[in-house]
């Protein structure tokens, strides 16, 4: 069987090379890694077929081999984030984050946490990403005269409001949003106490049962979120969604883990999209969104909400508008309902603060709106959020070309950089007793807080949230009214540590399955 001939390997071998010095070490690849698979592949057993599988497979090893190697040597020993400290590991490739991931059975949190305490504010934590630490880089990375961009995470999946990394179509887009948003939530307010009066009304009806804590807020947030997408509720709380609805709701929340290793390869989940299109359960949702979508924009209005002004600004662009209401449901409706389940349990496991949210929004029932602030009931809601972030992921940002320069560190040009949330809301810098709970920093102790900028739930600057303020309408609607009514009660035998020991890194936070029960007060 015949077999490349010495030239042949050694020009196969100065190819690879010269791919590494002239085009991967200057151009992004991570949105294409499908076509180049799809080349490679071709390539290879198209020789197959013409010269062999031996031939084919030898000239294969010629050029992956060294091109492997010297990709590897590049990035421990002449790469221009060498002198930044992290694993070696961490230093050749990002599949060991997925190592790391699965080894700590979904706690990449924690380890973070580890590398900052032997490696300091900025680690390198993959081959061009560098994860800092630094309150001091929130400004420079984050704030609204910052000069990096998108990282490659955004390119994955569809185009949106949130999964783009062009700035000009972002500014533009998230016009409409804040308009919408600003001219429609006031109108919405209802609907959310709406739904929260469907899951009181269920409440009572399981009185002093054992129910599934997270999967009552999933099912809350998810009828908000599609409500507000789509004109009409999925029926989670009622109890009356249809079979595809419960299939999409099975889809996404069994996808969590999976989500827990890609959103470390943003390489593969472009690789993987395209055949979401073609079969599979992300086909039912977008299939099922397509429906619910077409449907609402044939009703005819009889008053503007939010999804009405998302159509009329999306009339040259399907694609664009199903984008975002499926960003809507998905983003919005996960960080809801982990962080109403974290401030449920924080609340069940301390009881005299549960008392005194109750004292305090039967003294503002009068004047309780959900869309006004209730001073202790936010600060118990803020201070769950800082210990148990609902978004684990540190958005990326990628440096401009010349660099950045944050507080005597200089990150060279087109670097990854993440700031993980987590870390920063556990630093002592930041927050004194780091890892108690005590709403109380955010009103009567401010002393506790010792730099309050660190604490950006909803991020910050023009690619913070735009659901803000619908977010902490449903927590407001949903803790105050909850606890007007009720005790959350855990079961005997509950270990509070272990519970929280126990939630996981799926980029966004994952709380554990826990029972609890809703015990209707007596007075």
């Amino acid at each position: 069987m015949a077999t490349p001939s010495p030239v042949l390997l050694l020009s196969a071998t100065a190819a690879a090379l010269g791919l590494h010095e002239f085009v991967l070490r200057r151009v992004e690849v991570d949105h294409l890694s499908l076509p180049i698979i799809v080349t490679a592949s071709t390539l290879f057993w198209s020789t197959a077929y013409h010269s062999g599988f031996l031939f084919a497979t030898s000239l294969a090893a010629a050029f992956w081999v060294p091109l492997t190697i010297w990709i590897l040597l590049y990035r421990a020993f002449w790469h221009p984030l060498k002198n930044i400290p992290g694993p070696m590991g961490a230093r050749l490739s990002k599949f060991w984050a997925l190592k790391t991931t699965y080894e700590t059975n979904f706690h990449y949190h924690n380890v973070l946490v580890a590398l900052q305490k032997q490696y300091g504010d900025y680690v390198r934590t993959g081959p061009r990403e560098v994860s800092i630490f630094d309150p001091a880089a929130l400004q420079p990375v984050f704030g609204g005269a910052s000069k990096t961009s998108k990282g490659p995470f955004y390119d994955v999946l569809e185009k949106s409001l949130h999964l783009n990394r062009d700035k000009p179509f972002h500014r533009q887009r998230r016009r409409i949003w804040d308009n919408g948003m600003k001219d429609s939530l006031a109108d919405f307010a209802p609907r959310v106490e709406e739904f929260t009066e469907q899951l009181l009304t269920r409440l009572h009806k399981d009185n002093g049962k054992l129910v599934p804590l997270l999967d009552y807020a999933t099912y809350y947030s998810y009828d908000v979120m599609t409500a507000l997408a789509f004109g009409d509720a999925m029926g989670f709380i009622k109890g009356d969604s249809s079979g595809a609805a419960d299939s999409i709701l099975a889809t996404f929340t069994n996808g969590l883990s999976a989500m827990g290793y890609m959103y470390h390869m943003p390489w593969l989940l472009n690789a993987l999209t395209p055949f979401t299109s073609i079969a599979g359960p992300l086909k039912e949702w977008k299939d099922w969104s397509v429906v619910q979508m077409k449907a609402r924009m044939a009703k005819p209005d009889t008053k503007p909400d939010f999804a009405s002004h998302l159509i009329n600004n999306s009339q040259d662009c399907l694609n664009i508008l199903l984008g975002d209401s499926r960003l809507l449901v998905t983003a919005g409706s996960e960080t809801t309902s982990t962080a109403l389940t974290f401030t449920f349990m924080h609340l069940a496991c301390h009881p005299h603060y549960m008392r005194a949210v109750r004292k305090e929004f039967r003294e503002h029932l009068d004047t309780y709106h959900c869309d006004h602030p209730v001073p202790f009931l936010d600060a118990v809601i803020d201070e769950s959020m800082r210990m148990w972030p609902s978004i684990f992921f540190g958005s990326q940002r990628l440096t401009p070309p010349e660099g950045l320069n944050i507080n005597g560190h200089y990150i060279p040009g087109d670097t990854i950089v993440t700031i993980p949330p987590f870390v920063m809301y556990r630093d002592e810098r930041n927050f004194a007793r780091p890892n108690e709970f005590i709403p109380e920093r955010w009103t009567t102790m401010p002393e506790l807080v010792h730099n309050k900028t660190a604490f950006q739930p909803f991020s910050m600057g023009s690619y913070s949230c735009a659901g803000k303020a619908l977010a902490k309408m449903e927590l407001r609607s949903v803790i105050g009214r909850v606890i007007n009514e009720f005790d959350v009660v855990l079961p005997e035998g509950f270990d509070e540590k272990e519970y929280f020991a126990n939630v996981k890194d799926h980029m966004s936070s994952g709380p554990p399955p826990q029972m609890v029960r809703f015990v209707k007060l007596k007075e």
